[in-house]
């Protein structure tokens, strides 16, 4: 049973782009929550599989629903559209193709009961495979490792960036809507678009709640945006992200919090090692230049490693992730 929330007004925002097979049940399990959003903002990102119909049919006549239909501008600015709609406290991210735990509002109302001046809520996900894999594989999964409350969010970051829970995806936060707006933080209209935008809100923000709690399951399909082949618009887009990093990395004044932006520029630098490698993508001139220049900048053992030697680095950090489980299973 869905219980209406006087509380705090949570807005959730819902991009949408050819996923008629999935949003009816992204959609539902958003409004089966044990308790109700204060908004539901679906941006409709120009669908040409008939999802934006299907979305009107359902969902058109429901007052906390409000449907836009635009031209296709890509994940992150549909976002960014979505959020100059919210008139909620919070703003909550989700993915049209994935599935919310019908707790996931209730557990962040709790926290936020106690701790009214949060500004930003982070979870724990899993995820599932949208059908059996012909070759086996491991599932992603997304584990917090703690439920603590950080009178800071930088203190948060660098904490969950030592536990190696620390993740970009901004499904697995929900933020107080004012710390986007008031800061101009915005998704840039790039791939792999989280990877900056939620480290810039964190070094923005105050209080931070982290709960161990699996609030979303993320469904793991062949045609995703995440699962189709790589190319170099995959390099593009972690290029402009590891640059907003490095940027926040030159302001970010203690010796820590470089340690740990460094790290996540590392992460990106490997991620492109990876599409290169794995996806036989060749770069084109420019963007090559690029990628160099940033791998001279950002040196660090992860990534000699992963450039020179891929199957040490991938021997370091399988036993690094099985003794990460062990200890925090």
């Amino acid at each position: 049973m869905t219980i209406a929330n006087d509380l705090v007004k949570i807005s959730v925002v819902i991009p949408v782009y050819n996923v008629k097979q999935y949003v009816q049940e992204a959609v539902d399990s958003i409004l089966a929550q044990t308790i109700a959003p204060y908004e539901v903002i679906i941006i409709d990102d120009g669908s040409t599989d008939g999802s934006g119909a299907l979305l009107d049919e359902h969902y058109g006549h429901l007052d906390i629903v409000k449907i836009v239909h635009t031209t296709n501008h890509g994940l992150g600015e549909a976002r960014n559209e979505g959020s100059r709609h919210v008139t909620g406290d919070f703003t909550y991210y989700f993915d049209s193709d994935d599935v919310a735990v019908p707790t996931l509002l209730e557990t962040f109302l709790n926290t936020y009961r106690s701790h009214p001046d949060l500004d930003i809520f982070c979870f724990s996900a899993n995820s599932f495979f949208d059908t059996t894999p012909t070759v086996q594989q491991p599932l992603p999964f997304y584990n917090r490792k703690m439920d603590r409350v950080f009178p800071d969010a930088i203190s948060a970051f660098n904490t969950m960036s030592g536990y190696g829970s620390f993740y970009p995806n901004a499904w697995m936060y929900v933020f107080r809507s004012s710390l986007i707006t008031d800061n101009n933080i915005w998704f840039k209209p790039i791939i792999h678009e989280d990877e900056e935008f939620t480290p810039r809100l964190f070094f923005k923000a105050g209080k931070v709640a982290v709960s161990r709690a699996i609030l979303f399951k993320r469904r793991v399909r062949a045609g995703s945006i995440m699962q189709t082949n790589r190319g170099e618009r995959n390099v593009v887009g972690y290029i402009a992200g590891i640059k907003a990093l490095e940027q926040l990395k030159a302001n970010a004044g203690d010796a820590k919090n470089r340690k740990h932006l460094g790290d996540r520029i590392s992460i990106n630098i490997i991620s492109i090692l990876n599409i290169i490698k794995n996806d036989k993508v060749t770069l084109s001139a420019d963007v090559a230049k690029q990628f160099n220049e940033l791998k001279r900048r950002n040196k660090s053992l992860a990534v000699t490693l992963a450039d020179t030697c891929p199957r040490l680095y991938k021997l370091a950090a399988f036993i690094k992730r099985r003794i990460n489980r062990i200890i925090y299973a």
